[in-house]
């Protein structure tokens, strides 16, 4: 039974997967996805039967894995009409959704459009500092591994460059588009700051600094193609 139930369980994840690729609805693709992660973790549980312990461990793994990819790269998450989703994309309501559901975010400098206040129309300012926080918090584990246990070389060099490499390109991104530190983010940013000692701070700010005096704006940059208030700027401030 247990070549049965595989059969089934990889048959499901195909069907998932492979349907997003056809022409068909959001609200349809989205029922498909469901129903075949539920098909597929069922199958997972009883390919280990009567081991309920590790099929109970891999149902819920790959329950979880699923809904992961769901909330990393698609809109399939939607509760109460409202999508979930890690991108700024996926996150927009289904195209047969009531008008009232697409009403446009003006906060942000006066910009208008889908995608307001996200770095290069991808992730909003506060997923992707959380993003970051997560990534940071990575980077300073590896770090004190190394000095507390004689870690691998590169794993805290690879942690460094990391640090360094987030710090120049959000502070200069973020003031060189003319947002306010961190994008006000500000309770990300403290954690980040207190994770890696002050180091990215430091980092960030003075990047932000030069950003201010020295705004780098480039017509080939995501942000500027994301963004039409970008667009409506004086070309003197272009690159």
């Amino acid at each position: 039974m247990r070549d049965f139930f595989l059969t089934i369980f990889l048959a499901a994840v195909a069907v998932a997967l492979i349907q997003q690729f056809f022409d068909h609805s959001r609200s349809s693709q989205r029922r498909i996805y469901w129903s075949s992660t539920c098909v597929a973790t069922v199958a997972a549980f009883l390919m280990f039967h009567p081991d309920t312990h590790k099929g109970l461990l891999v149902a819920l793994g790959m329950s979880g894995a699923m809904v992961a990819a769901a909330y990393g790269y698609t809109p399939y998450i939607k509760i109460r009409g409202k999508i979930y989703a890690l991108n700024a994309s996926d996150s927009q309501p289904d195209p047969d959704d009531e008008p009232a559901e697409t009403a446009l975010d003006t906060s942000n400098h006066g910009e208008t459009g889908p995608k307001p206040n996200t770095y290069s129309g991808l992730l909003s300012a506060r997923k992707m500092w959380w993003v970051l926080t997560v990534l940071m918090l990575i980077a300073a584990i590896n770090v004190r591994i190394f000095f507390e246990s004689g870690g691998k070389d590169w794993m805290a060099g690879a942690a460094v460059v990391a640090v360094i490499f987030f710090g120049v390109v959000l502070g200069l991104g973020d003031a060189s588009w003319g947002y306010g530190i961190a994008r006000g983010q500000k309770i990300q940013f403290a954690i980040v700051t207190i994770i890696t000692a002050g180091t990215f701070a430091v980092i960030y700010l003075a990047a932000y600094w030069i950003g201010k005096h020295k705004p780098v704006r480039r017509k080939q940059s995501m942000e500027y193609r994301a963004h039409p208030r970008h667009q409506r700027e004086p070309d003197q401030y272009r690159e």
